[in-house]
């Protein structure tokens, strides 16, 4: 071996004063950079020869350092700006900063970027930062507590943190709640839903639910959207022009259809009814619906003061001037003897002097005794009275027993007949009802008895069949 103590001489036979060794060393410097470029030698290598430059970002301030000490010194101090530009969307915006060496420092301002909700992010900036320099790294400082921070740096915004009032699923006022905007789930208020039908008159009652008809880009809701239920209720709404016929449709929107209904109207004297559509009376003014209701002939009401009828047409309310009444009537006097036509106002005019009410004359009696009485109505009065009282003398000597014996005869007859049948009727309608309940008496009896005897055959039938059973168990086929 060499002086070195690590390569050999190599030479042909050698009387041991060898050559020194003449082979580069090699070995890897303290700086652990660099290999040693000296000859091969003994014990420790020189200090590494090779000086590095620590310099700023921007390299206008720099400083020389022997080789693998570099990472023992701090990085020198500038007094420039730095020139780096921000990535985040504050570029113009940030503050400015001196030239550094390393990653630039964090932007201190608010995110304030817009969300979809029209809310902005109140976050610290978290947008993306330029990369440290590569050629020098700072020596590592000791380990401080790690906070962590609100957002990573270059990563979206998070969901919008804001508060809203969130409405329920049947968008029903005063059922909001309280929810972060980024939360989309969607709740019911279990109140009656409360919407409009498709009929316009009533609402839905069913518990809160999604429309169908509200445009919302969820496919929550879209999957838990339902229809409202269907109106079944008959229609109430009130018919123009008004009437007391109902709606026959079942309930639906706008206007119902003209009503149709026969409506009868007597005319003002009870003569004639009339038949008219309801739709087209009720369209009638009041002038219109009288003059279609009088039939147009003559009055048939009775005048309130004697026996005849209004000679006016069929008109409404009372009939015009009762006490001048044109009417012929004939007139007698008490006897009937005498008699004359005169007009039924006279007539009337008579018999308020003589301080009697025509009302309370009957219509035979009408006239009679307004005239008065002459010497020819005496003489014929007189023998009016002797043909009556030879009237009454004659029947009188009738006998009371042989007045209408046929019909009472006959009415005792029919009663004792129809006492008769009656009688035989009720003898045999209870001779039916006593056969009925025997024969269900017997029916019944009957089906107990053949029931029992079933029975107990069925009880003996399956005893049978399990003797068999045990038989066959104890004393097997070989």
């Amino acid at each position: 071996m060499r002086d070195c103590g690590r390569h050999a001489c190599k030479r042909r036979c050698c009387d041991g004063d060898c050559p020194p060794c003449g082979e580069i060393c090699g070995k890897r410097l303290r700086c652990k950079n660099h290999k040693c470029p000296a000859p091969c030698h003994r014990g420790a290598c020189s200090p590494c020869p090779v000086m590095f430059t620590i310099s700023c970002a921007c390299g206008e301030t720099h400083f020389e350092v022997p080789c693998g000490t570099e990472k023992d010194q701090k990085p020198p101090k500038c007094r420039k700006s730095c020139g780096i530009s921000p990535l985040c969307r504050h570029g113009s915006d940030s503050k400015p900063h001196k030239c550094h060496y390393g990653a630039c420092p964090p932007c201190r301002l608010l995110c304030d970027e817009e969300y979809p909700c029209s809310h902005k992010c109140k976050l610290r900036c978290h947008g993306p930062r330029p990369p440290p320099n590569p050629d020098f790294t700072l020596r590592p400082k000791k380990k401080k507590p790690n906070h962590q921070s609100e957002s990573t740096p270059g990563t979206p915004c998070p969901p919008c943190p804001e508060l809203v009032w969130r409405p329920c699923l049947g968008q029903h006022i005063g059922a909001e709640r309280m929810m972060v905007c980024s939360n989309r789930t969607q709740f019911s208020c279990e109140n009656l839903c409360g919407s409009p039908l498709s009929c316009g008159n009533h609402y839905c009652t069913k518990t809160c639910h999604a429309l169908k008809s509200q445009s919302s880009t969820s496919l929550v809701q879209h999957k838990r959207s339902e229809s409202c239920e269907e109106c079944h209720l008959p229609c109430e709404k009130e018919r123009k022009p008004a009437c007391r016929h109902s709606c026959p449709l079942p309930c639906h929107p706008g206007d119902c259809p003209p009503c149709k209904v026969l409506v009868k109207r007597s005319c003002y004297c009870g003569s004639m009814v009339h038949v008219f559509e309801c739709i087209y009376y009720n369209n009638l003014s009041e002038k219109e619906q009288m003059a279609a209701r009088s039939c147009g002939g003559s009055c048939h009401r009775k005048l309130p003061n004697c026996t005849h009828l209004c000679p006016k047409t069929c008109h409404p309310g009372q009939c015009p001037s009762p006490d001048k009444c044109a009417k012929k009537v004939t007139v007698r006097c008490q006897c009937q003897t005498l008699k004359k036509e005169m007009p039924c106002q006279e007539v009337q005019a008579a018999y308020h002097k003589a301080g009697s009410d025509p009302k309370d004359i009957s219509k035979s009696h009408f006239g009679l005794g307004i005239l008065p009485c002459n010497s020819g109505c005496k003489s014929k009065a007189q023998v009016v009275d002797q043909e009556l009282h030879l009237r009454k003398s004659k029947d009188l000597e009738v006998p009371a027993t042989e007045i209408h014996p046929p019909k009472r005869r006959k009415r005792r007859e029919h009663l004792q007949e129809t006492k008769k049948t009656s009688q035989l009727q009720k003898i045999a309608a209870t001779m039916k009802w006593l056969l009925v309940i025997v024969t269900l008496m017997v029916t019944l009896v009957a089906a107990a008895y053949f029931g029992y005897k079933g029975l107990m055959w069925l009880s003996d039938w399956m005893n049978e069949v399990e003797e068999q059973q045990r038989h066959r168990r104890r004393h097997p086929r070989i």
